[in-house]
């Protein structure tokens, strides 16, 4: 039975804007993640390489910045310290965590600057239908999920993440003291787990945040952590 997750991003009564909207297709896409820090000097490059990653490369990236670095004079704008615990969660089992690292549907990927790797054979057929949208004014989202096949659903767990794009920082302590650090993919908010039978959430856009920028990400994982579908939209103009 195939299995339909729909994302829908609600107006509220008084808003007549329109959404954007993006649907999944017939394969999986799979999540990156890269924990990263501003005071991290080994950092910048993995951020250049996120920010170059091409649209159609089959991920969906998301930057998470940690906390653990600002103990060296620079605090880190983008930096939560549920970050760093998600980081920990992620990599549990392995005892330690590290900068910068990138993770490829929950698995330790070192050699990212290699380039992403080549998926197996065909690409994984999706295990479920994610549709996904947006207003410019507020991100009202609601999630829900149909006809979930059993062997897919079990214990699996809905995420949402708002990113914004095209940010920058000038660094004025720490180990890139005196650069000008660019980023692109930043988790600004992670709402969730989520029973993806259902649920719904607001976001709370923050002053300074620049709406034509920011995003909306969604994901399920299975009890393992391992990606089920991703889908994003950047941008809601």
């Amino acid at each position: 039975m195939r299995a339909f997750l729909l994302l829908c991003a609600l107006l509220a009564p008084a808003v007549h804007a329109g959404t954007c909207t993006a649907v999944s297709g017939d394969t999986r896409n799979r999540l990156l993640e890269l924990y990263t820090s501003e005071g991290c000097s080994s950092c910048p490059p993995a951020d250049r390489w996120l920010s170059q990653l091409p649209a159609d490369s089959g991920v969906v990236p998301l930057a998470f910045h940690v906390d653990y670095w600002d103990r060296l004079g620079w605090h880190d704008p983008y930096a939560q310290a549920a970050f760093t615990q998600r980081q920990r969660d992620r990599n549990r089992g392995s005892g330690w965590v590290y900068t910068p690292q990138v993770m490829l549907d929950g698995a330790d990927f070192r050699a990212w600057h290699r380039g992403l790797p080549a998926p197996s054979n065909a690409p994984a057929p999706a295990s479920l239908a994610l549709m996904l949208s947006q207003t410019p004014e507020r991100i009202d989202v609601r999630a829900e999920s149909h006809a979930i096949a059993p062997a897919t659903g079990r214990d699996a767990a809905l995420y949402l993440a708002l990113f914004e794009n095209r940010l920058s920082s000038k660094v004025s302590a720490g180990e890139n003291a005196q650069r000008t650090l660019h980023h692109d993919h930043v988790v600004r908010q992670l709402a969730g787990p989520f029973d993806p039978g259902r649920a719904r959430h607001r976001f709370a856009l923050q002053p300074g945040w620049k709406a034509a920028d920011l995003g909306v990400a969604a994901f399920v994982l299975d009890a393992k952590g391992a990606t089920l579908q991703v889908l994003t939209r950047s941008g809601c103009p």
